[in-house]
């Protein structure tokens, strides 16, 4: 900025420098449901003092409002639901700041198929299919270890396959 004196009837101009831009936002970091949701953070900084908002996790993390602003101004993110069993962590860089964003892991759900097998009565083999959301650990144990074994697939993380083998059933019943 400048402005004048005016001394003895001349003029004294005077040209000062702006102050150099400084920021911070508030708040610095947000955790987040698995399901998904949304966040924001406040940036403060002077007038005329420019500033940007990214996401560094744009496969789902995204910023939805204020990906550029002027002086204090305020940057939106949404969140995609997490599909892992494992939590995750993200940012965003706000202003030339770090904001960090941690979401909640998935729920473990397990699934079979199928779900029950017949075998002859000589023996014989088989198997299923487990899934489970990435980051999600299963063992396959058999409950009946003197006719029915697991041969393969007795452990695994997310979908996986557990293959058994029964012995031959020299009973008259099931």
């Amino acid at each position: 900025r400048s402005g004048t004196l005016t001394i003895g009837g001349q003029t004294l101009t005077v040209t000062q420098a702006a102050a150099g831009c400084t920021y911070s936002i508030n708040p610095t970091s947000q955790s987040i449901v698995a399901a998904g949701g949304t966040g924001s953070s406040t940036v403060t900084t002077l007038a005329g003092c420019a500033w940007t908002g990214v996401s560094n996790n744009t496969s789902w993390l995204t910023v939805t409002s204020g990906s550029s602003g002027n002086g204090t101004g305020t940057v939106a993110f949404s969140a995609a639901a997490n599909p892992n069993g494992t939590q995750r962590s993200g940012s965003l860089t706000i202003a030339g700041q770090t904001f960090s964003v941690t979401q909640a892991a998935a729920p473990c759900t397990y699934a079979l198929n199928p779900a029950s097998q017949s075998v002859a009565a000589a023996g014989g083999t088989g198997s299923t299919t487990v899934t489970a959301p990435t980051g999600c650990a299963w063992t396959g144990v058999s409950n009946n270890t003197a006719w029915l074994t697991v041969t393969s697939g007795a452990s695994g993380n997310g979908g996986g396959t557990v293959a058994f083998s029964a012995a031959a059933n020299a009973s008259t019943t099931q």
